[in-house]
């Protein structure tokens, strides 16, 4: 059988020196990679970042590219600048249209406010949400569609590509039917195992149809923050932070693991205030990643290293530390597998925490 020959990555020095160390992480029992940021990227990020308007404020009927080349302009400077930096990081760019945009995509409907974007809850009855339509050809499916496809020819060679916000069927039915979704659990759980059939066969509808339309060109998978020979870019299932482990294991669990398993596996979006879905992350047996993002009055992942650890054994983790909490806690993080992000205050400083990394937690 011919081998497949690892590609360039015009944004990546190191691409091919660091590839083994992403597929070694995926079947060790320990280890970590390590993602790193510099004190002097915030300007360029913020004035990259001024260049992008609200998303209320763009008139996508007249510019419906605008994301996509922002994006692409965003990427090929801050890209460009981290090129050689020494670390385990792998480049991508995402365009954004807010939480709400695969939602949109199947309903046709969308709004913008705050920067970001909804789709309005079905209404009416918990059957009237689950005989939801989907199917037909709408502007946010062109929208999106037509922006990846110029995101992923313009960035071909240089970094991966991917549309973020990837629903799970829970957080979509959570979408769907507002906040009832939650009383339903308890009084009509039948009826929503039916509503999360009906959201996971739309999800999927979508998700093979800008497969389709957008075919990937990059040499392999990335899983948000991880290399894979393939895999599941992004999938968020936010909704898990607002109920308990038990209704999380019925509701979340099968549905969201089934989507990796189709897929090989892949990214799980995930927040702080849901550190007690800690052993239902465990119990999924195709997840491979997920982070613990920070959400407002909840702890930080060094305060509760001990409690994310045991996860940790299970699947690869993502967190954000300080180089000075990735030195107190090196010997604990060595227990587990995780995917380290942390901001530098300088090359010296860079340099070090990646040397570090490399010597104390290799993959093993």
């Amino acid at each position: 059988m011919k081998q497949k020959i690892v590609p360039e990555l015009e944004f990546k020095a190191n691409f091919r020196d660091i590839l083994p160390r992403h597929r070694a992480m995926q079947t060790a029992q320990a280890g970590c990679l390590i993602y790193t940021s510099l004190e002097e990227e915030k300007s360029l990020i913020a004035a990259e970042s001024a260049k992008i308007p609200p998303l209320e404020a763009i008139d996508f009927d007249r510019d419906p590219l605008l994301i996509s080349r922002l994006f692409c302009d965003r990427a090929e400077n801050l890209l460009s600048f981290r090129r050689d930096y020494p670390d385990d990081s792998i480049p991508y760019a995402s365009p954004r249209y807010g939480s709400g945009i695969l939602a949109g995509m199947l309903l046709g409907e969308l709004t913008f406010g705050g920067n970001t974007s909804w789709v309005e809850p079905v209404g009416g009855s918990l059957d009237a949400v689950i005989g939801f339509k989907w199917g037909g050809e709408n502007k946010w499916i062109d929208i999106v569609i037509d922006g990846l496809d110029y995101l992923s020819g313009r960035m071909q060679g240089k970094c991966y590509t991917f549309l973020e916000g990837y629903h799970a069927p829970l957080e979509l039915a959570s979408m769907l039917r507002g906040g009832e979704l939650y009383l339903d659990m308890s009084l009509e759980p039948e009826k929503v195992h039916q509503l999360l059939r009906r959201s996971d066969e739309a999800l999927m509808w979508l998700y093979q149809l800008i497969e389709q339309r957008v075919p990937d060109p990059n040499y392999g998978a990335l899983a948000t923050v991880l290399w894979m020979e393939r895999g599941l870019p992004y999938l968020s299932d936010d909704s898990a932070g607002l109920i308990s482990p038990a209704h999380y294991l019925e509701f979340g669990v099968p549905y969201t693991d089934k989507m990796f398993e189709r897929y090989g596996g892949g990214f799980l979006h995930f927040h702080t205030k849901a550190y007690h879905q800690r052993d239902n992350l465990s119990a999924m047996q195709w997840l491979t990643i997920h982070n613990w993002r920070q959400d407002p009055n909840t702890r930080e992942p060094y305060e509760v290293l001990d409690h994310i650890l045991p996860g940790a054994k299970h699947q690869i983790v993502m967190i954000e530390l300080s180089p000075e909490h990735i030195r107190k806690n090196i010997d604990l993080l060595a227990q587990g597998r995780f995917v380290i992000m942390t901001t530098c205050e300088d090359r010296r400083e860079q340099h070090e925490i990646v040397e570090l990394i490399r010597e104390k937690t290799p993959p093993t």
